[in-house]
Order: structure tokens, then C-alpha cells, then sequence
């Protein structure tokens, strides 16, 4: 990949009356303008455009397969869609929910977390360093900056399996996750949602669009949330204001402008809680275990504070003889302050005031400071051309285009010793210097001076930084052709101009500073074909290759991340029929990716890049929908991961960590019908998820048990009100989520400290029930 120089240093309320206020002008206005994304309905089914609203679990198009719209069933790729009308059925509340009934995606691998939606495709995470995609844009995730993407907001959201670097430039090869944002339409709607659950949570929701009048080109889009919650943890809160307001504007019979904003507040605690291995994932004696409710931080500072926002527009020209205009552009601004503590390694009090009475157990947390102020700005630009195409037997549609992203982020990182923490009184202490200075006591006044300066240091606030720039610049093609009828042939070629800036210290004592620009290039690019049978039946192969930007910060020797690159073959087979509504498909993927970035196989909480991971398996997947009034979703995956080669050394035929091989979901729906009495507007539906045996830590030495959840959800609807009641994990399900080395028992510190439990543990999240009122006009 192109040239790469290095260099080292030396060491509420607003939201709800402008709601009301849009809806009461909306009231008054009509929609006789036509509609260029028209929906046809055929009974429960609907031919969609790929932007537009869906109905039912069955969508026909995918906005991210090629950039612009194409049919699922005959695009040679592995796509999944996830309409608004399945994540309201099942309950999601984040994005992490929607797609966890999708196959080949590992949601929550980090346990109940609200910092940013994380999950792996197919083995590949998308932490940090990683990408979301917001109509077809990127987020990138830089130091902590995580976005959280707020479900109401979205139509759908699509998980693309495999590379994707030939579409979008730098990328996980596993896959991406798009969401499409709730745009305009001409004819009026309005939805209010209240809601309530356990943990007290308070939700109100509102969406509401039209025409500003009758006959008027431009439409509106109103859509907000408010909410006031508990959670699963105690002392930690789930708030949130959001609002996304957009307007389309027709230009004339060819044009049409949308521009879309996006304005969100979180004020949500520190809610990923590391808790001690004793006491969670095995048996804590005398002490007792503990549940996940259980805060292990200090309930003094503040948590986490988060303001997400954005702007940006589109803009579609036809200009006839086939040839159209798609081009965007999106600023996106999120800064994030994060004051918390956590566990660094656990130990039973009575060790920390030098008691002989201490027990085999722990109940006591060492904390560590975790303090980030981060600023990130990201700016993308995306223009193409689209011509369709006939040459005699054959139609095609080609794509070609630029797109430009900056982005930059600044974060601030604090560290160190926070005092300790009963994890039964609740008090906070700072005891640890005694029982360090007192093991490192021999008599000589010259030795134990130096040790105790040494303890000193540890003990000492520490500070730190990770500051990046990326720059991406990339030119594309693409041709999307239906030959004879039968078969479909794609083809795209894409090369990128890469760059990126950082500087980086870790903070944590001994920390090494580092500073290093790189300049790279890549050239990637996918080939496709599939055949339509006149049975329904769509067999596929496809290779692809793909490339990422590294992750801001450094290793613990102060390495700069290198940039990635990967490969896969896939072949499949897919299922349309016509007699019915429904979709199947079975695919076999092989992935090898070098410069994995992977958690530091002697101290989580720090990051290590390997040489080189396989990722290959098999995944189904269908979706059904039936005129009786039942609808099912069904996944299964399999997935066999293994580092194949190792720079260290320490990580060589391991399992990528929190992968299960075994994993698969089931959903079953039914709606009553035509009933001709009380039963009709009610539905039912009960589904399941299954994540099997995985390995917590890179090493594999601690294994997490299978688990399944289950989950459920009833509705009966009258009129325009709808009253619903969802649950998922409804057995409230205690399983152990991920686990990690425990900070102070990195082996560079040289500590030895009687009892200390050298691993944390995280727990999944816990049963939420909601009950919601809808009332639409």
C-alpha cells in the first residue's frame, strides 16, 4: 500500500411544543404533488424504493449493496435490511438491537454498554477505530467518540456482509452497518409515542411529516425523542433529547434537495461496569457474587456527556436518456466528556489495612481514573453518476463517482489511582499505597526510599492524549449488468489516496509518546455474478478486497497502528419465490485480514496488532411473510476464526476473542386479521437468540458459557391508537458478556499484591420490558 514515513517522540421540553407546533401547521396541508419514491402495496409486501419507508420483514431493495438502489435477491453480495416496523416489533432500542436478530453479527460484545453501538460481523468488530455508516456516509470512531445512533430516527438499517472498500473506501472486512434516516413525504403523518418500563424509564417520541401546503414542492420532516432513565446499573442514567428535522425541495419535474440535520444530547452514566472474575464469572466464597446491577465506580463523577450532531443535504438531478445525479455531503460534529472510575483489580479490604484476618475472596475494587475530553469533526462528500444502459441483450447500470472525508479528533485522557471501593458498603478509601509500601519494606533506608518514589509515581494522576487526522480521497466505477435476463454481473474498481496524522500517550505510567504520518494508496475492487432461475432460485460467487485507516492511539511499547488490508471469497445461493412473500439465502465466505488490531494479550485495557486472522463460515438467513397473518425471521451462523500469524507470537492459532462458532436467532409473529370480531388489530410474536461458547480474552484462556435469550412482544391496535408491550431477555438471563486483564496486573508494573483478582468481567444486558401508546393522525 503506497509510501508510509514514520517518526517517533521522545517520551425535552423544546423539542415537544416545536413537535406540537409542526404538527398543528401540518394538519392544514394536503399532498396532490407527486411522489418521486412511489410505493406500490401488494397485499403485506411492498416493491419500496431503497430510502423510502418499509413495510413487513420482507424488503425487496438495499441502499448500501451499490450505492444506489438494487434488488436484494439478484445483487450478488450478502445483505440484510431490518425495516422500522421489526424494530418496533421486537423492542430495539439501539441499533445494536436491531440487527441482533441478523446473521453473521456478534451485537454487544462489550456487554450492556450505552459508550457507542458496538458488534462484530463476521469476526470483526466496529470499536475503535472503526466506521458506522449514516446514509451511506461514514462516522468514524477516532480515541472514544463513539456514535450512538438513536433507533426512531432511522427507516431502516442494513448490514452489508464482506469487504466494501470498492464502494466506500476504508472499512472492516467483515462488514458495515448502514442506517437510513426518516426522510419527507408528501402526504401528512403524524405519530406520538409515550412509553414506560422498568428501570424507570420515561419515553416520549414524536414523528411527523407532510407538505408545507397543498400543491407546495417542498415537504417537511419532524422527528424527535425525549427520555428521563434509570438503567440495569445503579447510579447510572440513560437521558436523551434528540430532534431531526429535514426538508426536501422539489426542483422542477428532475431535481429534488433534501437537507437533513441532527441534533442529540445523552447524558448516560458510566455504564460499562467492569466487575471482579470472582464474584461474576465464578464463585466468590465468602464475600458472595455479584449481580449486574452491581456500580463499581465512583458515583461522584460525572459519567459520560455526549453531543452528537450533524448536517448535511442531498441532492438527485435526472437529467434524462438514463443518466442521473446523486450527490451528498454531511458535516457531523461529536464531543464527548467522560468522567468515571473503574475496577483495575480486585482484592478483599481487609489486605488493604494489613488485617491477617483477610478471606479467599474479593470485595473490594481498585479504581482507575478513565477521564477523556474529545472533540471530533468529519466532514464527507460523495458525487456520482448513474446511466442506465441497453446493449441489445444486455442492461446496465453503471456508476461513477468521487468522494472526498476529512475528519479529526482531539482527546484529552486522564489515568491513575482513584482510591478503592467496598463493593458492599459502597465506601471509598485509599489504603492501596500502605499495603504496596509495607510489601516493599526490607530495612534498608536507601532501597525502600526508591520503592516507595516508585509507588509514588504509580499511584500519581496520570495524563495522556490521541490525536488523529485522517484524509481520504477516493475515485470509483461500477457496473451493475443483467445479461439475457438470467444473469447479473457486477464489477467495481476503486482507488483511494489515504493519509493520516497522529499523536498518542497512553494514560498509564511508563507511557511512551509517539507521533507518526503515513501516506498510503489502494487499489481495491469486487467481482460478482449471479443466475436467476425461473425457480426462484439465485446462486452467486463474488470476491472482493478491502482496506481500514488504523485506530487513533498507540500500543503499550508506543507503535502507531499500521493500516489494514483484506480479501474474501464468497458463494451463495439465494431464494426469492413468487408464490409467496419471503426471502432465503445460505452463504460461504472466506476472510484473511493482516494488522488486526485486537485487545493486548497481557492487559486489555490497552490494544495490540497482530499479523495476520482468518474469518470463514456459513451463514442462513430467511424471512417470511404469510396471507394467514404469520411472519417469521430465522438466522444461523457459523464461524470459524484463527490467528494465523502472530508478531508476537503469544496470539498464533487462537479464536478471535467474544466470537461464538455457533450463534442463530428465531422470530415468530402472528396477526390476527379479518377476524370479524374483538381479535382484530391484535399480534403476538415470541422470539429467541442463541450465542454460543466463545473466548473472552485473546489468549483463550477463559471461556464464556452459551447462552439464549428470550424475547416477546404483543399489540392490539383500534383505530389510530396502538398499545403495545415488548420484552426482551424476558427470563432476565445473567451471562457473562466479556472479560479482560485487569489493569494493575499488567506485568510491567511489577506488582504483587496478596489476593488480587486479575481479571474483569462485564455482564449482558439484564430483561427490559416497555409499555407503549401510539396514537397516529
Amino acid at each position: 500500500m503506497g509510501i508510509h514515513y514514520k517518526s517517533a517522540l521522545l517520551s425535552g421540553s423544546s423539542i415537544g411544543l416545536l413537535l406540537l407546533t409542526g404538527i398543528a401547521a401540518a394538519q392544514e396541508a394536503s399532498s396532490s404533488n407527486q411522489d418521486l419514491d412511489e410505493v406500490v402495496v401488494y397485499g403485506s409486501t411492498v416493491a419500496e424504493d431503497a430510502l423510502a419507508p418499509t413495510l413487513g420483514y420482507v424488503p425487496t431493495e438495499t441502499a448500501s449493496a451499490g450505492r444506489i438502489g438494487l434488488p436484494i435477491e439478484e445483487t450478488p453480495r450478502s445483505v440484510s435490511v431490518v425495516s422500522s416496523q421489526q424494530m418496533e416489533d421486537q423492542g430495539a432500542e439501539s441499533i445494536v438491537d436491531a440487527i441482533s436478530y441478523s446473521a453473521g453479527v456478534m451485537p454487544a460484545i462489550y456487554g450492556f454498554d450505552l459508550r457507542y453501538d458496538n458488534y462484530t460481523v463476521r469476526g470483526f468488530e466496529s470499536g475503535v477505530g472503526g466506521v458506522n455508516y449514516r446514509d451511506g456516509l461514514p462516522l468514524r470512531i477516532f480515541a472514544w467518540g463513539g456514535w450512538n445512533i438513536e433507533p426512531f430516527g432511522v427507516e431502516r438499517v442494513e448490514v452489508l456482509r464482506g469487504p466494501s472498500s470498492d464502494l466506500i473506501g476504508a472499512n472492516q472486512p467483515g462488514g458495515l452497518v448502514n442506517t437510513v434516516t426518516k426522510r419527507p413525504l408528501e402526504d401528512f403523518e403524524a405519530k406520538i409515542q409515550a412509553s414506560y418500563g422498568n428501570h424507570n424509564r420515561k419515553q416520549i417520541a414524536a414523528d411527523v411529516t407532510g407538505s408545507l401546503s397543498e400543491d407546495s414542492p417542498i415537504s417537511y420532516r419532524l422527528v424527535g425523542v425525549g427520555r428521563l432513565s434509570d438503567t440495569q446499573v445503579d447510579d447510572v442514567q440513560d437521558d436523551r433529547l434528540y430532534f431531526a428535522p429535514s426538508l426536501t425541495a422539489k426542483i422542477g419535474d428532475n431535481t429534488k434537495l433534501t437537507l437533513l440535520a441532527q441534533y442529540q444530547k445523552d447524558i448516560q452514566g458510566a455504564s460499562w461496569q467492569i466487575l471482579p472474575s470472582m464474584g461474576t464469572l465464578k464463585s466468590n466464597k465468602q464475600d458472595g457474587d455479584f449481580d449486574y446491577s452491581t456500580f463499581a465506580g465512583d458515583p461522584d463523577r460525572e459519567g459520560l456527556n455526549r453531543d452528537q450532531h450533524y448536517i448535511g443535504y442531498e441532492l438527485d438531478h435526472n437529467f434524462g436518456g438514463g443518466v442521473e445525479l446523486y450527490h451528498r455531503a454531511r458535516l457531523a460534529y461529536n464531543k464527548i466528556n467522560y468522567d468515571s472510575a473503574y475496577n483495575g483489580g480486585a482484592l478483599d479490604f481487609d489486605s488493604l489495612t494489613l488485617s491477617p484476618t483477610a478471606v479467599p475472596g474479593v470485595d473490594t475494587a481498585v479504581l482507575i481514573a478513565h477521564e477523556v475530553d474529545e472533540t471530533a469533526w468529519q466532514g464527507s462528500v460523495d458525487t456520482a453518476l448513474k446511466w442506465d444502459k441497453e446493449f441489445g441483450a444486455v442492461t446496465t447500470q453503471f456508476v461513477a463517482g468521487v468522494d472526498l472525508y476529512k475528519g479529526q479528533s482531539e482527546a484529552d485522557l486522564g489515568g491513575g489511582y482513584a482510591g478503592e471501593k467496598n463493593l458492599k458498603t459502597g465506601d471509598i478509601t485509599n489504603n492501596l499505597g500502605n499495603i504496596l509500601k509495607a510489601g516493599g519494606t526490607t530495612g534498608d533506608p536507601v532501597t525502600d526510599s526508591a520503592f516507595y518514589a516508585y509507588v509514588d509515581g504509580l499511584l500519581a494522576p496520570q495524563t495522556g492524549y490521541q490525536d488523529q487526522k485522517v484524509s481520504q480521497a477516493g475515485v470509483y466505477a461500477a457496473a451493475n449488468s443483467k445479461i439475457f435476463d438470467k444473469f447479473r454481473l457486477d464489477l467495481s474498481l476503486r482507488h483511494d489516496w489515504l493519509s493520516t496524522e497522529t499523536k498518542a500517550k497512553l494514560a498509564s505510567p511508563g507511557a511512551i509518546a509517539a507521533e507518526e504520518s503515513t501516506y498510503n494508496t489502494a487499489l481495491t475492487g469486487r467481482i460478482g455474478a449471479s443466475y436467476v432461475t425461473d425457480l426462484g432460485l439465485i446462486p452467486f460467487v463474488s470476491f472482493g478486497t478491502s482496506f481500514d485507516v488504523p485506530p487513533a492511539g498507540v500500543t503499550t511499547d508506543g507503535k502507531v497502528f499500521d493500516p489494514t488490508t483484506a480479501e474474501q471469497f464468497e458463494v451463495g445461493l439465494k431464494y426469492a419465490p413468487e408464490s409467496f412473500n419471503g426471502f432465503f439465502s445460505i452463504t460461504g465466505f472466506h476472510i484473511t485480514k493482516d494488522n488486526l488490531v485486537v485487545s493486548d494479550p497481557d492487559n486489555s485495557a490497552n490494544r495490540a496488532q497482530v499479523g495476520e486472522v482468518r474469518s470463514q463460515g456459513i451463514e442462513l438467513e430467511g424471512a417470511i411473510e404469510l396471507f394467514s397473518g404469520l411472519s417469521a425471521l430465522a438466522s444461523y451462523t457459523y464461524l470459524d476464526t484463527e490467528v494465523t500469524k502472530d508478531l508476537s507470537g503469544k496470539l498464533a492459532g487462537k479464536q478471535l476473542e467474544r466470537t461464538p462458532e455457533h450463534s442463530g436467532s428465531l422470530w415468530l409473529k402472528y396477526d390476527f386479521a379479518d377476524q370479524g370480531n374483538w381479535l382484530d388489530g391484535l399480534s403476538i410474536a415470541a422470539g429467541a437468540r442463541y450465542l454460543g461458547d466463545r473466548y473472552a480474552d485473546a489468549k483463550n484462556t477463559v471461556q464464556l458459557d452459551a447462552v439464549t435469550l428470550f424475547d416477546a412482544g404483543v399489540s392490539y391496535e383500534y383505530n389510530n391508537l396502538k398499545l403495545s408491550f415488548t420484552g426482551r431477555n424476558l427470563a432476565d438471563k445473567s451471562y457473562i458478556s466479556h472479560c479482560g486483564t485487569a489493569s494493575l496486573a499488567d506485568p510491567s508494573l511489577g506488582l504483587a499484591i496478596p489476593t488480587m483478582d486479575s481479571m474483569n468481567c462485564t455482564y449482558g444486558r439484564g430483561r427490559e420490558l416497555r409499555l407503549q401508546l401510539t396514537s397516529t393522525f
